[in-house]
């Protein structure tokens, strides 16, 4: 989820911008009690999403925040949401999910970047070690191995992959549910998995070429670049994803978590548009 899923805050309501941030803060103090300090340098804005989406399963009763002091912010008390079950899971979550972004990291970069995330790799380690979720991460393990499987067999379609990935995150999103709720947060899952993937191998596709990584898209299209219609159909495809998320978040019981509803729909209308608007932009520097 690194880097995608965010929401376009010029659009949020004031009081739902400090909710976002109270979430964030939260989510930072449950990876310190949970996963570790030093995780908590590992944290990323896409952590929120998750959240977002298992508070609508709490009670309303544990949104409680309170004014606090932290590390990052010595000088001045920040609204910070105060310990509930969806940030601790996400902080779990999110635990397991960065140590295996190390190892991917490890793998794929420079040497440069590699020596940088070897400094990371022992925090990830023991983050992974104290999220206590080993039934997660060993079907994240398994769904990353099957991916990396296709990746090194060049296959011709971001559509393997991207399902293998949707898949993961489904998990992610539904894990320690049961029935609906399982049901509906696995299909939000899948659908931000599978845009993730796929949009990330767009926004990558002349890197990876000139660094001579896998991308489906060179595989598909050639390594030439990608003409109009390349992209026109990626953005199509990925705004389905978003449909169909969509379609998912309006089976969310979120009753009178209000703000919480809006955060999730400013990301999802919003901010995952306007990450891909970077397939517009080429095509209007071609014409």
């Amino acid at each position: 989820m690194f880097g995608y899923v965010k929401p376009v805050v010029a659009e949020l309501l004031v009081k739902e911008n400090e909710f976002y941030r109270a979430t964030y803060c939260g989510i930072c103090r449950a990876m310190k009690k949970y996963t570790g300090n030093l995780s908590r340098m590992t944290l990323t804005y896409d952590s929120v999403f998750l959240a977002l989406v298992r508070m609508a399963y709490i009670p309303d009763s544990e949104l409680g925040s309170s004014l606090r002091r932290c590390v990052a912010h010595p000088m001045k008390k920040r609204n910070m949401l105060n310990d509930n079950s969806a940030l601790e899971y996400t902080a779990r979550a999110f635990g397991i999910l960065t140590y295996y972004k190390t190892r991917d990291d490890l793998s794929d970069e420079a040497l440069g970047k590699r020596f940088l995330v070897s400094f990371v790799r022992p925090t990830a380690a023991r983050a992974k070690r104290l999220a206590d979720l080993t039934p997660l991460a060993d079907y994240i393990e398994n769904r990353l191995d099957k991916i990396t499987a296709l990746e090194r067999a060049n296959t011709a379609s971001v559509d393997a992959p991207a399902e293998i990935f949707g898949d993961l995150l489904g998990e992610v999103f539904s894990y320690g549910l049961s029935g609906a709720d399982a049901l509906v947060t696995r299909e939000v899952g899948v659908h931000l998995g599978k845009f993730i993937y796929a949009a990330d191998a767009a926004e990558d596709y002349a890197e990876d070429i000139k660094k001579g990584r896998y991308n489906p898209y060179a595989e598909m299209y050639g390594k030439e670049g990608l003409s109009v219609e390349n992209r026109a159909s990626i953005k199509a495809a990925l705004l389905m994803e978003c449909r169909d998320m969509e379609a998912a978040i309006n089976l969310i019981p979120f009753e009178n978590k209000i703000t919480v509803e809006n955060i999730v729909r400013n990301i999802i209308y919003l901010g995952l548009v306007k990450r891909i608007e970077f397939l517009d932009k080429e095509e209007r520097e071609e014409k």
